[in-house]
């Protein structure tokens, strides 16, 4: 550890010289204090929060080694690249590696990365170099438990490992984590008084919108901006032509979507476990490298992608859970900037949903997580089916957050804040449309939930939800008749109420608790799920409570789901040629869209650079700082070093070369305009300062270039290649 400064100050240099940042977030600073007091520590943040700092900055500050376990093979691929590209030695160890040998651990690298499947193959190996590691790192901790949304037996392993490398400091990080996974980490870990570091769930630069599927050419023409020419892909702002992923259910329709957009002139391309891993590889790169705007993916893709300027995450299809929905969206925005998360959705994609996380059971019946799985999934449909009130309520509830409030002024956009006791973000469908203002009624429904929980009970607790509801409505279908249920007193005995009404109505009864879903095998082995009462179910049937909802959700309001879905309005937003929407447009000066020009250009010379170089440079000159660039307008790069936030002290010669390539770009733009240049430096503040100080600190902090092996990641082919290839 570096004498004579805490750990904190130390990170903090680390931040400044390799990631350009002045401070660590509060949150950074819990985890990394709990690393030096040689404290476990789980770590819950939003994607983008800056999760992976916490433990790449320990191995700079002690000298020794983090291994990292992550089961996602692009981002390990990704991060490698651009820790290398920051200088500091890293590498990938097992699938996806080529010259990167194990015994090289110690001493060689600073960041070490490996499957979970890898680690326990060589455990014996890893035993050896204990003594090198100095934080044990496992990045989506949420794997680690069967309450989680998607558990992988391997991760339990994890503790044996642990205990092999001698119970060094461990960091269990996640985007997604209840208060049940937690404790489910912390025992199969074995984590000794785990630090708690718990950030802000809500992420408030996305957008959340929830509309109706119909066809793809009417859900997705207006979103792609089929009508419109096509320049290229900006990143700058939302657009038809931002870099987007859609995710979808299946291989098929992974295909099907891809095989569509390319037919209507989008750079598309499908993304599944059926392709090669070569393929799948070329895919990455190549929409990395901002030749493919759009990734059809099936979860196969996408957890692990380290691209920070995507504007736009689609799911066109069914999703399993609230966490698969968080986890999908946090891929967005991960810069900061503005980007929106567009679900369409139909009632008939929950029932596909359900049908594929029963399939799974069939296959492993562990009658427990299947049952965790289908509470999950019911939560989500509650999510996406109620249009009453914020979309950020249930996902903030989910994870044990709450909406905040402001004594004075307008809510922040994007923040869920009580307003007049109402919850709202003016950053959702429903907020936009104005559906939270609204007066929000409590409505009781314990008569209609006593009827149903009736008819679930006269079925004996063993069949799914179909008979339930024809039996409340009085449909006379042949199943009912069949087990004489037509001759049963709860017969019709909710007629008052259509059957889609009580169709609606299962999925707020089981997010109440009073039903659950019991995942069963008939005799032929094929799975379903059963309703049964819980103990709160039959207190209401016993007239023991009652059952209120408020506000009334809209598909309860109206005829069911289907109707509640349709009611979503799109909410055209015109964009025009800045890529800004009509209205923010109309409020500019002519200077502030010369500076968004300017900040479409500097993103074009980044784009260009990085497909000349095969390098993933966005990670590093990220679109804070082009926009920081277009908003100073340094003259020289030294300038630039100087006043822009964000750069690290400590760059090589590609990202050198890129800065001074955007330095020249400004300086044009900045003629051709007639704008001012070194704007905004607060140049009274630093009188006297020696402009070349930052180059002079550079040089002091490290002159020599970190020691790292080769690439050990495969040779990509070049874009050219790759944008013949899939177009």
């Amino acid at each position: 550890m570096a004498t004579g400064k805490s750990p904190v100050e130390a990170a903090t240099e680390g931040l400044q010289r390799h990631f350009g940042h002045e401070a660590l977030r509060p949150f950074q600073v819990q985890a990394i204090e709990a690393w030096s007091q040689g404290q476990d520590a789980i770590v819950t943040l939003s994607t983008g929060a800056g999760k992976s700092v916490c433990f790449q900055l320990p191995p700079l500050i002690d000298g020794r080694c983090t291994l990292v376990i992550s089961p996602l093979v692009s981002l390990m691929q990704d991060q490698v690249r651009t820790l290398r590209q920051r200088q500091i030695p890293a590498a990938l160890f097992g699938s996806g590696a080529h010259d990167a040998r194990l015994s090289d651990l110690a001493g060689m690298y600073r960041v070490a990365y490996m499957c979970p499947e890898f680690a326990m193959s060589r455990i014996s190996e890893l035993a050896q170099l204990r003594e090198s590691i100095c934080l044990l790192a496992i990045d989506e901790a949420h794997c680690i438990s069967s309450w989680g949304h998607e558990f992988r037996p391997q991760y339990k392993q994890l503790g044996q490992l642990r205990q092999v490398l001698g119970k060094p400091p461990t960091m269990a990080i996640t985007a997604t984590c209840t208060a049940a996974v937690r404790e489910d980490i912390r025992r199969c870990l074995q984590l000794i008084n785990p630090t708690e570091v718990l950030g802000p769930t809500n992420r408030p630069n996305l957008q959340l919108l929830i509309r109706r599927r119909t066809t793809l050419e009417d859900d997705l023409k207006d979103t792609f901006g089929l009508n419109a020419s096509r320049d290229g892909i900006d990143n700058t702002s939302i657009s038809s032509t931002s870099s987007s992923i859609v995710y979808v259910p299946t291989k098929a329709r992974s295909e099907e979507v891809a095989n569509w957009l390319q037919s209507h002139g989008v750079k598309a391309a499908a993304y599944h476990a059926g392709l090669s891993m070569q393929a799948r590889q070329e895919r990455h790169t190549a929409f990395m490298l901002d030749e493919l705007q759009v990734i059809v993916a099936t979860v196969a893709f996408g957890m692990g992608i380290d691209k920070p300027s995507i504007r736009r995450v689609i799911h066109y299809g069914g999703v399993r859970s609230i966490e698969h929905y968080v986890q999908q969206c946090g891929r967005a925005g991960r810069d900061g900037e503005d980007a929106e998360c567009i679900a369409f959705v139909r009632p008939q994609d929950f029932q596909e949903t359900r049908a594929h996380i029963l399939q799974d059971f069939s296959r492993n019946p562990d009658e427990e997580y299947c049952k965790r799985l289908l509470a999950l999934h019911g939560e989500l449909v509650a999510f996406l089916s109620d249009s009453s009130q914020c979309r950020r309520v249930r996902l903030l509830q989910h994870f044990g957050d709450l909406p905040g409030s402001v004594p004075h002024g307008q809510p922040p956009r994007g923040e869920c804040i009580l307003v007049d006791g109402k919850p709202c973000c003016q950053w959702c469908d429903v907020c936009l449309l104005g559906a939270c203002k609204l007066q929000q009624q409590e409505g009781d429904f314990t008569r209609e939930c006593q009827v149903f929980l009736r008819c679930v009970d006269a079925c004996g607790g063993m069949t799914g939800s179909t008979l339930p509801c024809a039996l409340a409505a009085g449909q006379n279908i042949d199943r009912l008749r069949a087990k004489k249920l037509h001759l049963h007193k709860t017969f019709g005995s909710g007629d008052f109420r259509p059957l889609a009404w009580w169709k609606a109505f299962v999925p707020h009864l089981l997010q109440a608790g009073l039903l659950q879903e019991r995942p069963s095998l008939l005799a032929s082995g094929r799975s379903y799920a059963a309703l049964c009462l819980t103990a709160a179910g039959k207190a209401v049937l016993q007239k023991v409570s009652s059952f209120k909802l408020c506000p009334v959700p809209h598909d309860l309001a109206g005829a069911g789901t289907a109707d509640a879905l349709s009611k979503v309005s799109k909410a055209q937003v015109e964009v025009r040629s800045t890529g800004l929407p009509a209205k923010i447009e109309a409020s500019l000066s002519a200077v502030d869209c010369q500076m968004q020009e300017l900040y479409r250009r500097l993103s074009h010379v980044r784009q260009q650079w990085m497909r000349r170089l095969n390098i993933m440079g966005e990670a590093i000159i990220s679109n804070p700082i082009l926009r920081s660039l277009a908003k100073i307008r340094p003259a020289s790069v030294l300038a630039a070093q100087h006043y822009v936030p964000g750069l690290p002290s400590l760059m090589n010669k590609d990202i050198s070369d890129l800065l001074q390539a955007l330095v020249e770009e400004v300086n044009k733009a900045c003629k051709e305009f007639a704008l001012p240049q070194n704007v905004n430096t607060q140049a009274q503040k630093r009188a006297g300062e020696d402009l070349v100080s930052p180059m002079k600190k550079r040089s002091e902090v490290n002159p020599q270039k970190p020691s790292c092996r080769a690439d050990s990641l495969p040779p990509s082919q070049t874009a050219a290649a790759l944008a013949q290839k899939f177009h």
